[in-house]
């Protein structure tokens, strides 16, 4: 739980009555009810300038309450950095740096971030509260949004992905968990811990090793470095898992395991699998997936295939190159098959 600094006036509007309630010095976090209506209400905490609610996520770094910010009378989300107890000043200095490197990307695909600093010892960062949940979260409870929409919304996230990318920045963590939907539907990208400003200058060293084994690419795993085509990857195994429901090479295994699997690459295609996907769809994830990075598709056409396959006749124009460049592709594996 975060530290507090002092005793200000705690004061908040109720939601039943909008009578104005004074909550200074009540315990943080614990339930109250309006004396003039009755409605249950939580105790917020002050932090900085912002008010926090509840605890809506936690991680082994850092936890994330949902907050008002009284100044702008509006809902965010605050990221408290929880340092362990190994160089904390490179922590929060890595910390408030994926903060800045965020806060300079505007994109539709891309999380804001409002603000950040250090109060009472503790860095943080407040960004657009996101109240729709994330695609893990689901996709475990089989709550996923249809098929034409979900793909858009994979498209946003791509669109992020190559704006962040001509910006220099790789993010190095995609991943269901980190895509998040507001209410209305719109999916934007997380969680910039692993971010870093290198993208357009080769393969880059990742700190934190790979949290996320699911997703990492191989040549994070082999050389612990990748550069943006290790975004491909792990949107490739992304876009994957929640058209399939698996994890294309599994979630668990040593270096040397994960490495195999994703060499060998026994997984289905997704056309073959019950209420698969086209052809075309199939064989862009799949060439997302490549052990090679440069045989991996490029951010314009993964853009454009999951725009066509959300909305075929918003797309039509470009059914037949996308088709031929398909059957090219095929007859190729199919001569090396049979060569």
């Amino acid at each position: 739980m975060p530290q507090t600094e002092g005793e200000e006036p705690i004061k908040v509007f109720c939601r039943g009555c909008k009578a104005k309630l004074d909550m200074t010095g009540l315990e943080p976090f614990s339930k109250v009810a309006c004396p003039e209506c009755g409605t249950v209400l939580r105790v917020p905490m002050r932090f900085e300038r912002y008010l926090l609610e509840s605890l809506c996520g936690q991680g082994g770094m850092s936890c994330v309450y949902r907050a008002i910010d009284p100044q702008l009378a509006r809902r965010v989300a605050v990221k408290i950095l929880n340092p362990s107890n190994d160089d904390i000043r490179a922590q929060v200095v890595n910390f408030l740096e994926e903060a800045k490197v965020v806060s300079r990307l505007s994109h539709p695909g891309i999380i804001p971030v409002y603000n950040c600093g250090v109060w009472n010892d503790q860095a943080f960062m407040a960004m657009r509260y996101m109240d729709g949940g994330s695609l893990e979260r689901h996709l475990k409870a089989g709550t996923l949004p249809k098929r034409p929409l979900l793909l858009a919304q994979l498209a946003t996230v791509a669109e992020g992905l190559a704006y962040a990318r001509s910006r220099g920045v790789a993010h190095h963590d995609v991943k269901p968990g980190n895509i998040l939907l507001t209410k209305e539907g719109e999916a934007k990208l997380g969680d910039f811990d692993l971010a870093d400003v290198s993208a357009e200058k080769g393969f880059s060293a990742v700190r934190g090793g790979f949290a996320s084994p699911a997703y990492v690419s191989p040549e994070r795993l082999f050389f612990g470095a990748e550069d943006y085509r290790g975004d491909i990857f792990s949107l490739g195994a992304t876009i994957y898992e929640l058209l399939s429901g698996n994890t294309p090479f599994g979630t668990v295994g040593e270096p040397e395991d994960l490495l195999d699997r994703r060499h060998k690459k026994a997984y289905p295609p997704l056309a073959n699998l019950p209420g698969g996907c086209s052809f075309l769809l199939s064989d862009l994830v799949d060439r997302m997936l490549s052990y090679s990075p440069e045989e991996r598709p490029e951010y314009a056409e993964i853009i454009r295939v999951l725009r066509r396959e959300a909305d075929p006749q918003a797309a039509e124009p470009e059914q037949g190159t996308e088709t031929r460049a398909l059957f090219s592709r095929l007859l190729k594996r199919f001569g090396k098959g049979n060569s």
